[in-house]
């Protein structure tokens, strides 16, 4: 006990800057300190020995995407967040990273942030081992100041964001002052991007921040949750070029799938705005995607923007006309409704699935799991029962509309 009251580490210090140059000082080797989402908050000032992971961290004050997936896949960062104990990593190659020995900085089962020593010129001892721990415990209280008062910022962030999607901020001037707070300083558009969850809780909302926050593939503003949704503002590049958003949200995804077993995930996206009086109907349309995805999951399973909805969003527009409601459902479908019940047929649906395949017989027959030629069979027989052409557009159309129109009633 006598022993760690004298110890360098049990002292104040002027800064977490300070702090890691004593950690540094004392295991001769660099030192960086991260929080929980792998930004970095302090590196050690005076060695030149570094590598390449080290130095990206610098320069772009966060932990390279390509090092975090790669830590996930090597069981790297599982094993921090589950243990007070440092663990010593071999150098990985194909990531620039040389011999490391990280430890998490841990409040019971909450990470606050890691410590990472990169071995140059020598290997930490036992005794190094220890200090590291002792280090990681004397961190805890400061990162946990930090929280605070980051997570006051975030709630600030958050209400403006509220204020946006509702409509409360609805002058472009303004919201702009508001958003050049907070660092962004950009003329690029805005839009809202939508992930919907079957259920949501603590635990689950800590994740999903960490794998947004990690995803370095576009310019992440604000994020809040509204139940089971979490909402994210963003700022793409330009209207025209969404493969950034595109790419967010397909690996947004596969990371939450592959580190914490989570598929059932529904995601939409807006239009971008130059002006932000409308961040408000951007949010709207994403939530209209995640809405109708819900109803059409085999035809939307691709669209994640709200233009790629197509027909959808003029059948979800024409539903809420009154007036659709007194129109009789199509004579053609409850005619092949009776005709499958009698016979024991399935034209009705070899019918749906060769119109939202547009035509393409081979790719319906293969949805449908029959022959090309039993699927033309079928098209014949429909168009015989039924007197309608299929080769006529306006027909074709109509019929797919009307299906379409009967699967939310």
């Amino acid at each position: 006990m006598s022993e760690y009251k004298h110890h360098p580490f049990n002292r104040p210090f002027d800064s977490l800057e300070d702090f890691v140059d004593v950690i540094s000082e004392r295991l001769k080797c660099p030192v960086t300190l991260e929080d929980s989402n792998h930004q970095l908050l302090a590196y050690s000032s005076h060695d030149d020995r570094t590598d390449e992971a080290r130095i990206s961290t610098i320069i772009g004050r966060r932990v390279p995407e390509r090092v975090i997936n790669k830590f996930w896949k090597e069981g790297v960062i599982p094993k921090l967040n589950q243990s007070d104990e440092p663990l010593v990593i071999p150098q990985i190659n194909d990531i620039g990273l040389g011999n490391r020995v990280a430890v998490s900085i841990r409040k019971e089962k909450e990470v606050l942030g890691y410590i990472w020593v990169l071995e140059v010129g020598r290997s930490l001892t036992k005794e190094d081992l220890s200090d590291l721990k002792i280090a990681a415990s004397k961190a805890k209280s400061q990162l946990l100041q930090l929280k605070i008062q980051k997570k006051k910022k975030e709630k600030n962030h958050q209400e403006l964001l509220w204020q946006m999607i509702t409509g409360d901020a609805n002058d472009h001037r303004l919201i702009k002052e508001q958003l050049m707070k907070i660092g962004f300083h950009s003329n690029n558009p805005l839009t809202v991007l939508v992930f919907s969850f079957t259920e949501m809780n603590q635990d689950l909302t800590k994740k999903l921040i960490y794998v947004a926050k990690t995803t370095q593939k576009i310019n992440l503003l604000i994020q809040t949750f509204d139940e089971n949704q979490l909402i994210i503002l963003i700022s793409p590049s330009s209207h025209e070029d969404l493969k950034d958003v595109k790419e967010f949200i397909q690996t947004f995804k596969t990371q939450v799938k592959e580190r914490f077993a989570i598929s059932d995930v529904i995601s939409g996206c807006g239009y971008a705005y130059d002006d932000y009086q409308f961040v408000k109907s951007s949010y709207e349309e994403a939530l209209k995607v995640v809405q109708l995805k819900q109803v059409y999951e085999e035809e939307l399973g691709q669209a994640e923007f709200y233009h790629e909805l197509g027909i959808f969003k003029y059948i979800d527009l024409l539903k809420k006309q009154k007036a659709i409601q007194r129109i009789p459902i199509n004579p053609i479908i409850e005619r092949l409704k009776q005709y499958d019940a009698e016979n024991k047929t399935n034209l009705l649906e070899s019918l749906e699935v060769t119109l939202d395949k547009d035509s393409n017989v081979n790719e319906a027959a293969k949805e449908l799991h029959c022959h090309v030629n039993t699927l033309n069979y079928r098209l014949k027989r429909i168009q015989e029962i039924t007197q309608v052409s299929l080769k006529d557009s306006v027909q074709k159309h109509g019929l797919y509309l009307d299906l379409k129109m009967l699967q939310q009633k």
